[in-house]
């Protein structure tokens, strides 16, 4: 679930950078120059969420920024002073990082500094801390900035509206945003996939345009990733438990859970663990295989059990 959200994260940063970096920064006379590259190999290959070079009046900078759906396992302060040395020392140049909080819970102990003095030592480095939650969310809906409306069901809504009224509110004025049918389907499919992060996920379907989310971009390069991380892993699985139970009962189980859990992303978890034993019974590999790529198109979960009976 959580490389959905980062796949998501990746377009808002990367193909809306210059609003993006206003709502970060709060300042509106930003000009982005470059989105450079993340990858830091210094840091055990671990890939920031968005690098910028940018303009303020007077000063060339870089912003970084690291896109949380819930709090990190590893203690955020840490995390940002490894990534502002590298990028201090990789750019040469001022360093602005900022966190970005999508769920409401998440974020709330997060200091947003880090700091130390002894020794004749001192060092002090702080970052942004922005939750969504306190984002005035009917702002961002008036000024229409498309980049952001993918946002603004995990932002603050007007008092006067419940949260079921605010999602069909973010929903409308996505869908009216002025911008192409096919840019316009992928920031729904975007609303779809963080808002999924707080409403439920037949609130979000009966919301949207029926298949939307399944048919972004996004979304299938989630499919792919999450296929190919999982056969990987039945691989290393299959070798892990000896010749004698074979790699190609690894790769059959692999299968069998990848699609189990990308059913249970899109229905009723349940249901979807029900059909568990019947594809237990299934030996042929390659028929495992056709009912995974068969997953992203299936519309029920309906349709996919008898399609797996027959």
């Amino acid at each position: 679930m959580r490389q959905r959200y980062d796949n998501v994260a990746k377009f808002v940063t990367t193909e809306c950078t210059e609003p993006f970096a206003e709502l970060i920064l709060g300042y509106p006379n930003v000009t982005v120059l470059e989105n450079l590259a993340t990858e830091q190999i210094t840091l055990k290959a671990r890939q920031t969420d968005s690098t910028l070079k940018v303009q303020f009046p007077g000063e060339t900078a870089i912003l970084h920024n690291e896109v949380q759906a819930y709090d990190s396992r590893e203690p955020m302060p840490f995390r940002i002073a490894g990534y502002n040395g590298f990028l201090i020392r990789e750019h040469r140049m001022n360093v602005y990082c900022s966190v970005l909080y999508l769920h409401p819970r998440a974020g709330r102990n997060d200091p947003g500094y880090y700091e130390y003095v002894g020794h004749g030592c001192e060092y002090k480095l702080k970052y942004r801390v922005i939750r969504l939650i306190q984002i005035e969310g009917q702002s961002i809906l008036e000024a229409q900035v498309p980049g952001l409306l993918p946002l603004t069901p995990l932002m603050k809504p007007p008092e006067r509206l419940n949260p079921v009224r605010w999602l069909e509110a973010c929903v409308d004025a996505t869908f009216t945003a002025r911008v192409d049918v096919h840019d316009r389907d992928v920031l729904l499919a975007a609303l779809g996939v963080f808002g999924g992060l707080v409403y439920n996920p037949q609130l979000i379907r009966q919301s949207l345009p029926e298949g939307i989310v399944q048919e972004s971009p996004f979304f299938r390069e989630y499919i792919q990733e999450a296929a190919e991380r999982a056969m990987e892993r039945g691989l290393e699985r299959g070798l892990e438990r000896g010749l004698e139970r074979g790699l190609e009962r690894g790769q059959k189980k692999c299968a069998i859970d990848v699609i189990l859990e990308l059913l249970s992303d899109r229905f009723q978890a349940d249901a979807v663990q029900a059909l568990k034993p019947t594809l237990e019974t299934i030996d042929d590999l390659e028929r495992l295989k056709q009912l995974l790529r068969a997953v992203p198109k299936t519309p029920s979960l309906e349709a996919f059990t008898e399609a797996l009976r027959g």
